[in-house]
């Protein structure tokens, strides 16, 4: 498979990750995507709901589209540290992030995944990059606590991860291992 490039930017003011780490991160970790840092977009106000003081992320998603798109890419992960929702999940009142499955935009925030320390807060990031952009190529989410594919409830479910796909999901990737 030809690798598609993939627009990495921040979404929202206050980004508490660098960004331009995961431009590396997934250039040598998920080789179907090309990485770069695109414009930032910086007020997603069209989808604040005033009343949960959190941003709907589906909405996020749709901005993500066109703006990648405009931006010449063929797929974008925005990352942001905004408080993001979705009303048609489970009633946890958050989300960690979303994609389209399959794909062509995702989001994620980091605003419950800070830690006491940058390293945990990495690894949870990063975790969290992989499963999205794993939904944006089509991976649906897996049964198996400990994969990366593994739909988290908590930030203690997504430290419980490992950091990679199960066997089964490394099959239905057709990778033959990270």
């Amino acid at each position: 498979m030809t690798s598609e490039t993939l627009a990495l930017l921040q979404v929202g003011p206050g980004l508490n990750y660098p960004l331009h780490e995961l431009v590396t991160y997934v250039s040598e970790r998920m080789p179907d995507f090309q990485p770069a840092l695109a414009p930032s977009i910086t007020n997603p106000g069209e989808a604040f709901d005033s009343r949960r003081k959190q941003y709907h992320s589906t909405r996020i998603i749709v901005i993500l589209e066109n703006h990648a798109s405009l931006s010449g890419f063929e797929r974008g992960l925005g990352l942001t540290s905004l408080d993001l929702y979705n009303p048609g999940r489970d009633g946890r009142g958050y989300v960690f992030g979303e994609s389209r499955c399959p794909g062509s935009s995702g989001i994620i925030s980091t605003f419950r995944l800070t830690s006491s320390g940058p390293t945990l807060f990495g690894s949870r990031v990063r975790k969290e990059v992989v499963h999205e952009l794993s939904h944006m190529l089509g991976l649906k989410h897996c049964d198996r606590p400990q994969c990366v594919m593994h739909q988290s409830e908590t930030v203690s479910d997504i430290d419980a991860k490992m950091d990679d796909y199960c066997d089964g999901c490394r099959l239905t990737l057709g990778k033959s291992g990270s």
